[in-house]
């Protein structure tokens, strides 16, 4: 038993040797993406974003030649929630898709919300599309230009009942014929 644990502790310390980062290289990563776990999914292309209260998944898929479907779902956790972009009136901190004016791509039409929140009356605010399940938001975009680029956006968002503004960052690149998304380094 004793050679047993000894050649296992031998074992997982030269696992642990050959790790390609070492523990201040981790702690730095975290810090410089606020300590939220930015990462790929099984799709290589796919922007994760591990919060407490939420994970966004953000994808491009082509659709034809030059459309692309930006599809975000939000998977909800503990009970948070925000405030979904079909709500009527004007809310700071409503579920925004932000992509700055180009030349170089262009959102086409309104961002489809499934399921659909409804209205529900809230105690301050009067009535409100609160979005309290999980959800996929799909904005279609058009390609303007042959020439390759990188575009910056932001997912923003209040996630309650943390109350806070959430700005998920990103980039749209689009390199020989296709579009991705990418993390944005800040």
């Amino acid at each position: 038993m004793n050679n047993s644990l000894f050649y296992g502790l031998v074992l997982l310390s030269f696992n642990y040797n050959c790790t390609k980062m070492n523990s201040q290289e981790i702690a730095s990563v975290a810090t410089m993406r606020d300590s939220v776990y930015v990462g790929p999914t099984h799709f290589s292309d796919d922007l994760v974003r591990d919060d407490a209260l939420y994970i966004s998944t953000i994808r491009v898929d082509k659709r034809q030649n030059d459309e692309y479907v930006l599809s975000v779902q939000m998977n909800l956790k503990k009970d948070a929630y925000f405030i979904s972009p079909n709500a009527k009136r004007a809310f700071s901190g409503k579920f925004t898709l932000v992509l700055p004016d180009s030349t170089k791509i262009a959102t086409n039409g309104a961002i489809s919300e499934t399921p659909l929140s409804k209205e529900e009356r809230d105690k301050g605010e009067g009535l409100v599309n609160f979005v309290r399940r999980n959800t996929h938001y799909k904005q279609s975009l058009k390609v303007l230009t042959n020439e390759n680029f990188e575009v910056n956006g932001h997912i923003q968002f209040t996630i309650e009942p943390r109350c806070t503004l959430e700005k998920i960052p990103f980039i749209l690149s689009y390199v020989d014929g296709k579009l991705s998304v990418k993390m944005d380094g800040c």
